[in-house]
């Protein structure tokens, strides 16, 4: 039986499209992990959340597509910038990593989470909510049918991370924000706000994570369960690419997204979910820093 080179191809650019899904949410974990040394475990349910805001102002409230994805990151952002303000501000300045403080933001992580996904139920209910966008006919690529929501997804995905390189990189404020992510007590010393640049850091990673939301809601429905799944698909992906990585981030994302789909066409569609948190293991097995991690060296 010939090889079909086309089936390979449509499996492969899925991949790459839902795998730069993952790749978002992952870039706003390796963002918060890299500025505070910790992982924020309610992640999946801002990127829940996300979703619902642009269904909100895309369906109920008539906003278009685009201005509705905007609005939803706001919203996120300025949600995620009070959650670190109200709940995890006196933990924040104890530090991170394996200080008391460190362990104790992780489990009100866990908590934040049961109580934003409870939120979400007495506000939408448990009910999938379909997602409806159009977006026009879609592309035809030689025998591939390529729906324009995949296509704005690695659009959006593009966009968002060269944004998000020329604001670290070129702006004064992102330059304060990787200098608080660097050494926190020199960042102090040096006259940076700390306490706002740290906002800003879960403001700018909710943000995204609301992104990823709104881009995947119209391929699939949109839930309150949504986000655990996704969380640990966006782990795999950072952990897959370098835990901290930016770049890690999105690289590994992609590498899942391929995975994924690659094992479900040609091993089994039953068990897709499980091919990700192979992919991690052999990861770790290989190269426990990631494809773009860097191997820290501390001296005793």
């Amino acid at each position: 039986m010939d090889f079909d080179f086309s089936s390979l191809f449509a499996f492969l650019l899925f991949g790459v499209t839902i795998g730069v899904v993952y790749g978002i949410v992952a870039l706003g974990i390796s963002l918060i992990y890299s500025g505070l040394d910790i992982v924020h475990f309610a992640h999946g349910e801002i990127y829940m959340f996300g979703a619902f805001f642009g269904l909100v102002f895309s369906h109920t409230m008539g906003f278009p597509y685009p201005v509705a994805l905007l609005l939803a990151m706001v919203c996120a952002a300025v949600l995620g910038m009070g959650i670190e303000r109200v709940f995890y501000r006196r933990l924040t300045k104890g530090g991170g990593g394996y200080t008391v403080a460190g362990m104790g933001m992780i489990i009100c992580g866990f908590g934040m989470s049961i109580v934003l996904m409870n939120i979400a139920f007495l506000i939408w209910g448990a009910a999938a909510e379909p997602f409806p966008v159009d977006l026009g006919m879609p592309f035809q690529l030689g025998d591939i049918t390529l729906p324009k929501s995949y296509a704005l997804t690695a659009v959006v995905a593009v966009l968002l991370m060269a944004a998000l390189h020329y604001f670290l990189k070129k702006t004064k404020l992102g330059l304060a924000v990787r200098a608080v992510a660097a050494n926190k007590d020199i960042a102090y010393l040096m006259g940076i706000n700390v306490p706002m640049m740290i906002s800003l850091i879960f403001g700018l990673a909710c943000g995204i994570a609301a992104a990823a939301g709104v881009l995947i809601g119209p391929m699939q429905s949109v839930q309150v369960e949504m986000g655990y799944l996704m969380l640990l698909k966006a782990f795999a992906a950072a952990v897959v690419g370098g835990f901290g990585s930016l770049p890690g981030a999105i690289a590994g994302g992609i590498v899942v997204g391929i995975a994924e789909n690659l094992g479900a066409a040609y091993i089994s569609p039953n068990h897709k979910d499980i091919y990700a948190f192979l992919l991690l293991i052999l990861v770790l097995m290989i190269k426990p820093s990631g494809l773009f991690g860097i191997v820290a060296r501390v001296k005793a």
